[in-house]
């Protein structure tokens, strides 16, 4: 499992999957570029330092993702081939394996070391399918109904919203293609891929299986092929027992019950304008509900005796306590996927990346609300809090999806599993690839069927209107005749 340019977040996504295939005693190697706490059966965990661009990234409350892009293109141009120059992962290269499975981002010099073993491989991505990866996916993919996550669009999309997302989403397919080439120059230079070896363009399209974060019964419906398999869901679980001084404390809470606050891992907390701050202990402080506060600091100023800080919280665990009544977090794809496992209505305060498009779908199916940092003031923000814990509705429907969540045919886990062992026992089963990812997308999508339908519509319209005007003036001239005719 190659997953060397990930968020610490989506490393949960990653080892739910590796665990689940663990169990099934597989012998996992997975390359990671961040640390473990504890060993796990059948896992072996290859960590690449300091090769990741996330600590690169810019406080998150000043995300431009213009700025952003800009500022990382370096790092996205050399991150893979530095990875696959580091000695803890030319040290696994002389070893065998029958799969690999690979997050396909910042990767593809990766596929050069796969195309030597000769041994089917899986991408897989923690979100949902996007159009810049719909091609490896082999998927057709529709900007009208899922556009981007970075754009912030109303549902269902007008048509400024559709032309938007159609402009954005093939601006990503061409600056994915531009920086799949630089960092294919980039591995040639380094000699890390061989003069020999077929462009990284056609290697990348022979994967046998995309493995998505999304639960298929619960988004938008969209067209997929068989290579396309959903694991959303797959790193949740039911809850455990509280550590004892966190139960105490929570029990401690009474009938007014809990609130948990958590900004996840790709957001520092400590890095929160100061203006919102305040607000956020004015009101949690008003509040008679104890918060639970994730914050990467030991201590912060000001702090309400109601509020209690950690740096880390085990956050399932909490979310299934029954004192539990509100869930303010950042919406980030995996915390509003543990909120509806768990039932748990949100108050989202997306800061940026897919959380705004997570919590307005939150908002538009009924079990959260959210609100942008720059309307966050005493009045709103408390105003939200008190109406969520107050109005039985959000938890209703809160605790409605998490039975259809739960409510599949399979586990996560096993769906899974399945699949991957279905490549390994039918030797990559090509027979699951559509012929989409064989086509360049004017065919796929009939732009050249529908090109020749308009060009052919215009010159019959052009070839009978003057067909007409040839007619019309021939009767005109037909009945002036007859008229000077008549008159002589």
């Amino acid at each position: 499992m190659l997953h060397p340019t990930s968020t610490r977040s989506h490393k949960n996504f990653f080892m739910a999957i590796a665990e689940n295939l663990a169990q099934r005693n597989h012998s996992v190697t997975f390359v990671t570029n961040f640390n473990s706490t504890r060993q796990r059966p059948n896992i072996r965990e290859v960590f690449v330092a300091d090769e990741s661009f996330t600590p690169s990234l810019p406080s998150m409350f000043n995300f431009n993702s213009l700025q952003v892009t800009r500022q990382l293109y370096p790092a996205l141009v050399t991150t893979c081939s530095l990875t696959l120059a580091a000695d803890e992962v030319q040290s696994i290269l002389r070893e065998e394996f029958d799969l690999v499975m690979m997050y396909p981002f910042m990767t593809e010099c990766f596929l050069s070391v796969i195309h030597e073993w000769k041994v089917p491989f899986i991408y897989v991505f923690p979100n949902m399918v996007q159009v810049a990866f719909s091609d490896i996916a082999g998927t057709p993919f529709f900007p009208s109904l899922a556009a981007s996550y970075f754009l912030n669009l109303e549902y269902p999309l007008t048509f400024t919203g559709r032309m938007i997302s159609t402009v954005v989403g093939a601006m990503n397919i061409v600056f994915s293609d531009f920086l799949l080439s630089r960092q294919e120059t980039e591995c040639r230079a380094r000699k890390l891929c061989p003069e020999d070896l077929p462009s990284l363009a056609e290697l990348k399209l022979k994967s046998s299986l995309f493995i998505t974060n999304s639960v298929r019964t619960m988004e938008n419906p969209l067209p997929y092929t068989p290579t396309v398999v959903h694991a959303g869901g797959i790193h949740c679980r039911p809850a455990k027992p509280l550590p004892e001084d966190l139960q105490q404390w929570v029990a401690g809470a009474g009938k007014p019950g809990v609130i948990l606050f958590s900004l996840g891992t790709l957001v520092k907390s400590s890095t929160l304008p100061e203006e919102y701050r305040k607000v956020l202990l004015e009101v949690f402080g008003s509040l008679q509900q104890r918060v639970l506060w994730k914050w990467d600091e030991d201590a912060m100023e000001g702090l309400p005796p109601n509020v209690r800080l950690s740096k880390w919280l085990p956050q399932q665990d909490i979310l299934g306590h029954q004192q539990l009544q509100l869930f303010i977090t950042h919406g980030g794809l995996l915390s509003t996927q543990e909120a509806s496992y768990h039932g748990v209505p949100v108050l989202g305060l997306p800061v940026a990346v897919d959380q705004h498009q997570n919590m307005r779908m939150v908002q538009r199916e009924g079990w959260g609300r959210f609100l942008h940092w720059e309307d966050l003031n005493y009045d709103s923000f408390r105003g939200n809090i008190l109406q969520m814990i107050g109005d039985t509705r959000f938890r209703d429907e809160a605790q409605r999806r998490a039975k259809v969540m739960r409510d599949q045919p399979l586990s996560p886990g096993d769906w899974t599993t399945y699949w991957v062992e279905y490549v390994l026992r039918h030797q990559g089963a090509r027979h699951l690839r559509s012929t989409a990812l064989e086509m360049p997308w004017y065919q796929l999508y009939n732009a050249d069927v529908w090109a020749v339908v308009v060009v052919v519509t215009l010159v019959a319209g052009v070839l009978a209107s003057w067909l007409c005007y040839r007619i019309l003036r021939v009767l005109i001239g037909c009945c002036c005749r007859a008229r000077k005719a008549k008159k002589d």
